[in-house]
C-alpha cells in the first residue's frame, strides 16, 4: 500500500468537491434532512467556492491518497480564513474526511498529524477544531490526541441549528 499526502491547488477542485460532498453526506445524512443537508452541500462545496479557496493562501487542503486514490483530505485555515475571531497564533483544522472505505486504518490520525506539523512549522501557538457535540467517536479521538474543549458555537445546517464543541491543543 503506497501513502502519500498532496497539497491541492486549483485543478483539484473538482475532485475536492466530488470527495467533500461524499464524505459530508456519509458522516451528516444520517442525522439531517434531505432538505437541509443538499442545502449546505450546494453551498458549501460550490465548485467556485473551492476555487477561491484554493487560489487563497490562508486555507490549505491536503488529500491523502492510497495507492493513488484519494481516501480523505484535510482542509487547515490560518489568519482570516479561519470560521472563528482568533488570533494570528492559532490554526483551524476546519476539516478532516475519510471515505467510508479507508475509515479505521489510522488515516485520519495521520490527517490530523499533518495538521500539527503545518501548525508548527508555521509557528503556531495552538491548533483548534469544532467537532458536533453528538460526534462521540471524533471528541474521545481529539481528547487522545491532546486536544481540549474550550468552547462552542452554534452550526447552522439548513432550519437546524447544532452545536459545535471547540477544543484546542497548545503546542508551545
Amino acid at each position: 500500500m503506497t501513502i502519500k499526502i498532496k497539497k491541492c491547488t486549483v485543478k483539484d477542485a473538482e475532485e475536492l468537491q466530488t470527495v467533500s460532498i461524499e464524505t459530508f453526506a456519509d458522516t451528516f445524512g444520517p442525522y439531517n434532512t434531505v432538505q437541509d443537508l443538499n442545502g449546505y452541500l450546494d453551498k458549501a462545496y460550490d465548485l467556485n467556492v473551492l476555487r477561491q479557496e484554493l487560489n487563497n493562501p490562508n486555507p490549505e487542503f491536503y488529500f491523502l491518497k492510497v495507492d493513488g486514490q484519494v481516501a480523505g483530505y484535510i482542509k487547515l485555515n490560518v489568519f482570516d480564513a479561519q470560521t472563528e475571531k482568533m488570533t494570528k497564533n492559532d490554526l483551524e483544522i476546519q476539516r478532516i474526511y475519510i471515505r467510508e472505505q479507508f475509515k479505521r486504518h489510522g488515516f485520519g490520525k495521520m490527517l490530523l498529524e499533518l495538521g500539527i506539523d503545518r501548525a508548527i512549522k508555521l509557528a503556531k501557538e495552538n491548533v483548534w477544531l469544532g467537532v458536533w457535540e453528538s460526534n462521540f467517536a471524533a471528541q474521545k479521538f481529539y481528547e487522545s490526541m491532546g486536544f481540549k474543549r474550550f468552547s462552542e458555537h452554534k452550526f447552522i445546517m439548513g432550519n437546524s441549528t447544532q452545536t459545535d464543541y471547540l477544543l484546542k491543543k497548545k503546542l508551545r
